[in-house]
C-alpha cells in the first residue's frame, strides 16, 4: 500500500483527512512543513518512491522552506506525488505552479478531495510503479526524464530537450555527484572509448552547461585540466 504523508497542523482538518484517506493509503502525519523537511533530510529510507504527501500551506510558510522541502521530496518521487491545500499567497502560488504541483485550494468535502488525490497518484502493480527510478535523474531543482529526453528546472518551469549524449553525460556526472569526473573517464563512459576531439567534448559540455544556467541548486563546473563536476548545493531553511 502506498503511503500518504499529511503535512500540517495537527487539527480537525488533518484528523478528518486521515480518516477519509485511511481506506486508500497508509497514513503518516507530520506537524508542519519544517518538521517534514528535517525528516526527509535525515531519513530517506522512509520517503520511498511510493510515497505521496498532502501539504497544508499557511501564510507563515517561507518560500525558501517550501522550495527546499519540495525539492528534497521530488528527488525520490515524481511531480504528481505532492499536492497542496490552503489559501496560498501570490509568491507561494507561483512556486507551486513552477514545480507543477497540484493546488487543491481549500477543500470542504474530504471525500471528494480524497478521490481527487487518488486520481493524481500513479497506479502501483506487482510492487512496481508506472515509472522506475532509472527513468528519472533528480538533483536539486533539476529533473531529467531519461525516457523522453527532457530536462526540467522545477521551480522555474523550464523544459529543455536533451540529446542522447547529454543524457549519458548527466548519468555519469550525477553518479559522481559533487565530485570531479576526469575528461578521459567521461570520454570512456560516454563515447565508449571512441576517439573524439577535445573540441567535440567541450562543445557538448558548453551546451549542457547553458541548460543549467537558471537552476537555483545545480551547476556544471569545469575543472580546467582535469574534467567536470555536477555540483548540487542544498537550500538552507529559514
Amino acid at each position: 500500500m502506498s503511503t500518504v504523508w499529511l503535512v500540517g497542523l495537527a487539527d480537525e482538518w488533518q484528523d478528518e483527512f486521515a480518516v477519509t484517506m485511511s481506506g486508500f493509503f497508509g497514513i503518516r502525519r507530520v506537524a508542519g512543513l519544517v518538521n517534514f523537511g528535517r525528516l526527509i533530510s535525515i531519513s530517506d529510507a522512509d520517503i520511498d518512491y511510493c510515497s505521496y504527501c498532502v501539504v497544508r500551506l499557511t501564510a507563515s510558510d517561507h518560500i525558501m522552506t517550501i522550495h527546499a522541502t519540495f525539492s528534497r521530496f521530488l528527488r525520490e518521487n515524481h511531480p504528481s506525488s505532492i499536492c497542496v491545500v490552503g489559501d496560498l499567497n501570490a509568491e507561494q502560488q507561483r512556486l507551486v505552479e513552477g514545480l507543477h504541483i497540484a493546488n487543491l485550494g481549500l477543500p470542504s468535502d474530504m471525500v471528494q478531495t480524497a478521490k481527487m488525490i487518488k486520481s493524481l497518484i500513479r497506479p502501483v502493480k506487482s510492487g512496481k510503479v508506472a515509472h522506475s527510478r532509472d527513468d528519472f535523474l533528480r538533483f536539486g531543482d533539476v529533473e531529467v526524464n531519461v525516457a523522453t529526453g527532457r530536462l526540467r528546472i522545477l521551480a522555474m518551469g523550464i523544459d529543455e530537450p536533451l540529446t542522447p549524449k547529454e543524457i549519458r553525460i548527466l548519468q555519469v556526472l550525477s553518479a559522481a555527484m559533487n565530485k570531479g569526473v576526469a575528461r578521459d573517464e567521461l570520454v570512456e563512459k560516454v563515447w565508449a572509448g571512441m576517439k573524439v576531439s577535445a573540441s567535440t567534448v567541450d562543445s557538448h559540455m558548453s551546451r549542457l552547461r547553458k541548460k543549467f544556467e537558471q537552476s537555483f541548486d545545480c551547476q556544471l563546473e569545469t575543472k580546467y585540466g582535469s574534467g567536470w563536476t555536477l555540483t548540487v548545493g542544498g537550500s538552507e531553511y529559514r
